[in-house]
């Protein structure tokens, strides 16, 4: 898969470099302690490792994803844009593994009930896979890699307390006695709701604010075709249905000819409140979203209506580090709202851009933490800003967003004059940091907020 884009002219490219550095003979090994087995913490040992510099040792408390039972599994659809593969592609032959395990998206395909779908094509394609599996990619890989001396990786191991004085952390199994281990260095990876973080903010001061996304969502799983009515969805393109009032389903391609995707709705506007069967639920689709509907069997519309309803926690913290010892990357320090899907693309280049810290301050964390924070947290804050209001909930608003992302396009080439910046398209089509894609588009991102302010 060829992605790079290094030479677009108004790009600012990040150069990830697979370094490999010795350690100086009589060096002592470092061990690093990463507290979560999810994208950003199996990303970063890929990383340290391959410095030679350290050994990794990772704990999480989800059960190993290699004998998870599927209906156990955290699944749902990830879209690797530019951000997330050349992260990737700084450890070699990484980039492979995981595309093996996804699919291709050349577009976004944005249904209507009556008519032929808007199509917004990317100039870029996207790499969608599921989040289970880049995880096993991850995982597999790493462990493949290196040896059992190099690194270890235990699941099941909840963390429960961290001690940043005794540089200690106590992990609790889900059967048997707690146990307490001594950290070197430790990187808090785990997820929005960190353990890792809460101790940083109880025993050194970290400013951190929590709140949940308005919205809410279900996840959704269905075959792309179905042969006996002779209906499939284009196996290359992200799928969208606007169903109204804050309403919206995406659905991504999968290998084995299968859609996953979420259905996102605010709290107050449940459309599962008044279908009380898998055939009104089936109903509801085959109105709302044909072709979908004729995809939909009865057993995957049960599922939909009792499945969970998921809440998004959003989580701003104020730096990324504390002393020279303690890191935090990935949702643990920057959860954002998925509705731009930069969410993982932006925890797999944490990992790269600290690695870079690194090897600018030779190793040296006294160093590199803090440059790392400078760095990145105007990124995750402005992160924050794009995912919260890049996308409009007002109809009037909804229907100027659609003008731009698609015959808006064609009119910014003949009169680029008039053209409004769509903090999307300048997103999903490079790798421009997000700093700058918030300086271009912060007219819409007002503009957005205040309507939802407004509606509020």
């Amino acid at each position: 898969m060829k992605v790079d884009r290094s030479g677009e002219v108004g790009y600012t490219t990040i150069v990830y470099r697979d370094i490999r550095l010795s350690r100086t003979l009589g060096e002592p090994m470092q061990t690093v302690t990463i507290v979560g087995a999810g994208p950003a913490g199996l990303m970063l040992a890929h990383y340290l490792l391959a410095r030679q510099q350290y050994r990794v040792e990772i704990y999480d408390r989800r059960p190993d994803p290699r004998q998870m039972e599927p209906s156990h599994r955290r699944t749902f659809p990830l879209s690797l844009q530019l951000r997330g593969i050349k992260a990737i592609q700084g450890v070699a032959g990484l980039e492979r593994a995981i595309a093996a395990k996804g699919i291709l998206a050349q577009g976004t395909l944005m249904h209507r009930k009556k008519g032929s779908p808007r199509q917004v094509q990317r100039r870029v394609p996207l790499l969608m896979i599921d989040r289970h599996q880049l995880i096993l990619a991850l995982l597999e890989q790493l462990l493949k890699r290196y040896s059992p001396e190099q690194v270890s990786v235990q699941f099941d191991r909840a963390c429960t307390a961290v001690d940043l004085t005794g540089q200690t952390v106590t992990l609790q199994p889900q059967l048997g006695p707690a146990s307490t281990i001594h950290f070197d260095r430790m990187v808090g990876a785990d997820g929005a709701r960190s353990q890792v973080r809460d101790a940083l903010v109880d025993q050194a001061g970290l400013g951190c604010k929590q709140s949940y996304i308005p919205d809410v969502y279900k996840s959704v799983r269905i075959p792309r075709l179905n042969p006996a009515a002779a209906v499939e969805l284009q196996e290359d393109r992200i799928h969208t249905w606007g169903l109204g009032t804050g309403r919206r389903l995406l659905m991504a391609p999968q290998p084995g000819d299968w859609l996953y995707g979420t259905l996102i709705f605010q709290p107050d506007r449940n459309p599962f409140e008044t279908l009380p069967t898998a055939e009104a639920v089936l109903a509801f689709f085959q109105k709302n979203c044909p072709p979908l509907g004729q995809l939909m069997t009865l057993p995957a519309a049960e599922s939909l209506r009792q499945g969970p309803i998921s809440k998004i926690l959003s989580v701003k913290c104020d730096r990324m580090h504390v002393g020279d010892r303690v890191l935090l990357i990935g949702d643990a320090a920057h959860a954002v709202s998925p509705s731009i899907g930069q969410g993982c693309n932006a925890s797999l280049q944490d990992a790269a851009v600290f690695v870079a810290c690194l090897e600018q301050f030779q190793d040296d964390w006294k160093q590199a933490l803090p440059a790392f924070t400078a760095q990145r947290l105007p990124e995750a804050h402005a992160l924050q800003a794009l995912s919260d209001y890049s996308f409009p909930r007002s109809k009037r608003m909804m229907l100027e967003f659609v003008f731009w992302v698609t015959l808006g396009k064609k009119l910014g080439r003949w009169f680029p004059q008039v053209k409004s910046p769509m903090p999307l398209e300048m997103i999903m089509d490079g790798e421009l940091p997000y700093s700058e894609v918030l300086k271009h588009c912060q007219g819409w991102v007002n503009r957005v907020k205040q309507s939802m302010q407004g509606a509020a």
